[in-house]
């Protein structure tokens, strides 16, 4: 008999639905086998019943692994069908039952796996074998005086047939419950090959009945060498089918984390959205699974093509994907480009499954508003409907230049909204329904591309602080040497308002404009605030408090890079603009000493797109400079009872206010 057949293990615990079918198929499998065992108590039997018995026990041990599933074959069928044909029904069913205990003591099942192969096997071997004696109208063939007809082989095949779809499909309705997977697709791919184990077992098993007949026990000892000898050679080859396997599964890994690596990589380009694809990779394909997609094929599809599906931000210049603020027109066109983009690199790989449809459409929308192509309802290819849904949720739930995360239910109520308009309204209902279980945790341990990736852009920071120091100390202007020379005065002495002070004095002279601000972080509150603030508008700007990642501050603090002509409105209001004079502009770039955040120094002006290159890299130059003044003068404020030391410093501070 198969092993397999009578108990896959579940890798999973059994759901509601397959603890009831188990309890049903339990509750009739016990009733046969304690009906079985009356009868046997009762009638009159050889008992030779019972060297069948004890032979089919022992040679279920000989099993073997059957490939890609937790099943295992084994030549105990012979005897169990020779049992049935030789002594009845009541003697198969606990024949096999018994066997059933054996697998499960050796695969150290628990209670309900253990009952449900004790009562599976009980209760296909009887329904079976009382068909053939039915249909066959013959007796049990051990002391029969008549020799079974020809057409005793017919009738054999249908008991055959039937305990096979019996034992098989009771197993695979059990395993597709807890799967929760459809009955037919798991039946034919794990069980159906089996088909051909039970016809030879059966075939085997009537020559073994004739063959006792004429021969009585010797029989057996004719029948054992030619079973050893089929056990081998399916063992051998299943062997090999196992090593292919895994070859091919170890090939398979090999290439989803080829995969996964560069897709990361090109992922950590967003310095913002870290882990971003590896999240929605996770999620997407338990979605998929949750709607009903089995097919290898397609998940193995969905899976790469979550990976891979921000491919083509690779053509999508860095200060687009990482600006804080919305997007113009003529940037967002750019960025939607990153869809086909994608899709045409990856149409250079051949995939053995469809990956670029997906990639191409996961922007389209259910109403035919998306890009690029414009499809809607079911044209859009189901892959990319359900990647939209969860790319969708993790971006909203994690933070973007331009804000601070939402909270799940704030994302959850944007996907009901999109629901029917941009999303696939019946993939919405099923994630909304399951989402926590869905999307995996967030990781602590960024992967290690993305740590190469970071480690690389801070020395890279390192080595242009460096640099601008060197420049600074070579001569680049009476202005940066008057910087160099202030912040060498302040060192350990100034107060923040000092340092803000002067500096606005000789920025005003540099970089003309209407406000200045130097945002400090805050870490009790995780937050950055204004510490000194100077020019138009001052006083609201001394306000001013931005958590870590939001706002144009924010932003800056969290990833250490400048945001060049971003809108104010993001730190300051959507007021701003209406103000005398306006603020449109803002430049706000890093102070950093070492790998420390000292400030955020933010420049704004009245005019859209105020800032050139030129003055961008004039500030960049001034910051590490200015971390050091900084950051001195945090410490000394630390200690309240010593008293500013600079007061040549206070007093050009008094008489520029």
């Amino acid at each position: 008999m198969s092993e397999g057949a009578a108990a896959a293990k579940p890798s999973r615990g059994l759901t509601p639905q397959a603890q009831l079918f188990v309890a049903a198929v339990g509750l009739g499998g016990v009733a046969v086998v304690a009906r079985s065992v009356f009868v046997l108590w009762y009638a009159t039997m050889p008992g030779e019943w019972l060297l069948f018995a004890i032979l089919t026990v022992l040679s279920g041990t000989l099993s073997i692994k059957v490939p890609s599933i937790q099943t295992r074959f084994a030549v105990s069928e012979v005897f169990a069908f020779t049992s049935v044909l030789l002594f009845g029904p009541e003697v198969g069913a606990l024949v096999l039952a018994l066997d059933g205990l054996r697998i499960s003591f050796l695969w150290k099942m628990n209670g309900p796996q253990t009952l449900f192969n004790f009562a599976n096997l009980g209760l296909s071997i009887w329904v079976s074998s009382k068909l053939f004696f039915l249909a066959s109208g013959s007796p049990p063939l051990y002391g029969a005086h008549v020799a079974p007809s020809a057409g005793i082989v017919l009738y054999l095949g249908l008991m055959t047939a039937a305990y096979f779809a019996l034992n098989t499909g009771l197993t695979a309705s059990a395993v597709a419950l807890t799967a929760r997977r459809s009955l037919l697709p798991v039946w034919r791919e794990h069980y159906w090959p089996l088909f051909p184990s039970y016809l030879a077992g059966s075939s085997v098993a009537l020559l073994l009945v004739l063959a006792f007949r004429e021969v009585q026990f010797t029989a057996i000892a004719l029948i054992i060498p030619l079973l050893v000898i089929c056990y081998l050679t399916l063992r051998s080859s299943f062997g090999r089918l196992e090593d292919a396997k895994q070859h091919v599964e170890h090939l398979n890994r090999l290439l989803l984390s080829t995969v996964e690596t560069l897709a990361t990589a090109i992922d950590a380009k967003d310095e913002v959205t870290h882990d971003h694809v590896r999240r929605v990779q996770q999620g997407t394909l338990a979605l998929a699974r949750a709607i009903g997609v089995t097919d290898p094929a397609e998940l193995q599809a969905i899976e790469a093509a979550a990976l891979l599906h921000d491919t083509g931000k690779i053509a999508v210049p860095e200060h687009i994907l990482n600006k804080p603020g919305k997007l113009t027109e003529a940037e967002f066109e750019k960025m939607k480009r990153h869809a086909p983009i994608g899709a045409e690199i990856l149409s250079s790989i051949e995939f053995p499954y469809p990956v670029v449809p997906i990639v191409r459409h996961h922007h389209e929308n259910w109403n035919g508003t998306g890009y690029p192509d414009g499809l809607k309802g079911e044209e859009i290819p189901l892959g990319a409907r359900v990647l939209s849904v969860v790319d969708c949720f993790d971006a909203l739930t994690s933070d973007r230049p331009y804000r601070r995360r939402m909270t799940d239910a704030q994302a959850i109520a944007i996907l009901r909204d999109r629901r029917g308009v941009m999303y696939d309204p019946a993939i919405v209902d099923t994630f909304i329904a399951d989402y926590k279980r869905l999307m995996p945790e967030s990781s602590a341990a960024p992967h290690p591309a993305t740590r190469a990736i970071g480690d690389a852009r801070a020395l890279d920071r390192e080595e242009q602080a460096h640099d601008a120091a060197a420049i600074a100390e070579a001569g680049l202007g009476d202005e940066l040497l008057a910087i160099t020379s202030l912040s060498r005065a302040l060192t350990g002495d100034a107060r923040v308002a000092d340092v803000g002070a002067l500096l606005w004095t000789i920025l005003r002279s540099v970089l003309p404009g209407e406000t200045m601000a130097i945002f400090m972080p805050d870490l009790d509150t995780d937050e950055v605030a204004v510490r000194y603030a100077a020019g138009a508008h001052a006083a609201m700007l001394r306000r001013t408090r931005r958590a870590m990642g939001s706002g144009i501050a924010g932003w800056v603090a969290v990833n250490a890079r400048g945001a060049v002509n971003a809108d104010p409105s993001l730190d300051l209001g959507y007021r701003v603009a209406e103000l005398a004079p306006a603020l449109r502009s803002c430049l706000a770039v890093p102070v950093v000493e070492g790998e420390k955040l000292v400030a955020v120094l933010a420049l704004y002006r009245a005019q859209r797109n105020a800032f050139s290159d030129d003055e961008v890299r004039l500030v960049e130059l001034l910051a590490p400079r200015l971390a050091t003044a900084l950051s001195a003068a945090a410490a000394g404020e630390e200690n309240a009872e010593q008293p500013s030391t600079m007061p040549a410093l206070t007093l050009v501070k008094r008489a520029l206010n």
